[in-house]
């Protein structure tokens, strides 16, 4: 892989000065959590940025101006302009990383991950915003002998409109209110988004936790592999960040056949992954017939038609995709138990 191509890192300081609780413990080896000392602070905030440097100081404005925050952006070769526009932001421990070839978000975050150095990780999208007391409420929680807490969030459109909830919150919500198997199974395996956890380092470190550089849904494989190797988490109902949906953002916008079958391909990764998992019925693993009466209802027979062919004649993507994630289960041999259910 080619070398990323950094900027200097800009370190800048500007002039700015819960209810319903569930908790879990699963069975498995201690984790050790390393002091206070080992991390120069308290948070790493992480976010990629790609040309949207308007609402990346947006997301910068909602988070705190404090010691303990360590804010990594890692731009993804935006053009010159937009690049030249977050150099000139400031935020108190803030620093900049950028490479001159576009790689992809999952592929930027990883580069976050790699830089950060507080003891609690959050990745975040430049397009969202924390709410006003967000940071005030997770300090509750930093001494917890956790791997994650996992928090509400709340859903708008780019016009300001509440949207409903997608499937990562609802599993939130549902586990909250009955930490029954069924909503514990939910909360874990399709909470796929990274915005609405606070993450160990120590825990993603130990794991060696990464996201899949992908072109689509490179934050699934982050989330299953916390759903996966967590033993101690905690959720609470305080709704602690917004999410803004843009029409025009990769998992949105209008797709054409093969932009479609790459979305296909990484439904086939989770199917595996469900399988060797004994979780072979919808809501996880979703037969690929299914598929049909979806595209024909959203863009049209001829659309649908050209989608299985496409697959027909990529056997050997979908072959290969669907033994990439079971590698996982062979990581957790020698490391703690696992029930398949």
């Amino acid at each position: 892989m080619e070398q990323c191509k950094y900027s200097d890192v800009q370190n800048t300081t500007s002039e700015k000065g819960g209810g319903n609780i569930a908790t879990q413990l699963l069975s498995g080896d201690e984790l050790c959590i390393e002091s206070k000392e080992d991390f120069p602070f308290l948070y790493s905030v992480i976010i990629g940025h790609y040309n949207s440097s308007c609402l990346l100081r947006r997301m910068l404005d909602s988070i705190p101006e404090r010691d303990d925050i360590q804010v990594i952006v890692v731009d993804d070769a935006s053009i010159d302009d937009e690049y030249k526009a977050i150099k000139r932001l400031t935020h108190r421990n803030l620093q900049i990383y950028h490479y001159i070839e576009n790689h992809g978000a999952g592929y930027a975050r990883n580069v976050g991950l790699d830089h950060a150095v507080g003891k609690w990780v959050l990745v975040v999208d430049a397009d969202d915003v924390f709410k006003q007391n967000t940071f005030e409420a997770l300090d509750k929680y930093v001494h917890e002998d956790i791997d994650y807490l996992c928090f509400c969030v709340e859903i708008f459109s780019h016009k300001g409109v509440q949207i409903s909830d997608n499937v990562s919150n609802r599993s939130v919500k549902a586990y909250l209110k009955e930490p029954s198997t069924k909503n514990l199974l939910q909360f874990k395996y399709r909470n796929f988004v990274n915005w609405n956890k606070m993450v160990s380092l120590s825990f993603i470190r130990s794991n060696d936790i990464r996201f899949e550089e992908c072109k689509v849904n490179n934050d699934v494989y982050f989330n299953l592999q916390i759903g996966l190797f967590a033993r101690r988490f905690k959720v609470i109902d305080d709704v602690l960040y917004r999410a803004i949906v843009n029409d025009n953002s990769i998992t949105r916008k209008k797709r054409n056949v093969e932009r479609e079958f790459e979305f296909y391909l990484q439904s086939q990764k989770r199917n595996e992954f469900y399988k060797k998992m004994g979780l072979t019925r919808y809501p996880y693993y979703r037969a690929t017939w299914l598929y049909a009466p979806f595209l024909i209802r959203k863009y049209g027979l001829k659309f649908a038609w050209k989608f299985f062919l496409m697959c027909y004649s990529r056997q050997n993507d979908i072959i290969k995709a669907r033994k990439a994630y079971l590698p996982l289960f062979d990581k957790m041999k020698g490391t703690c138990s696992i029930n398949i259910l």
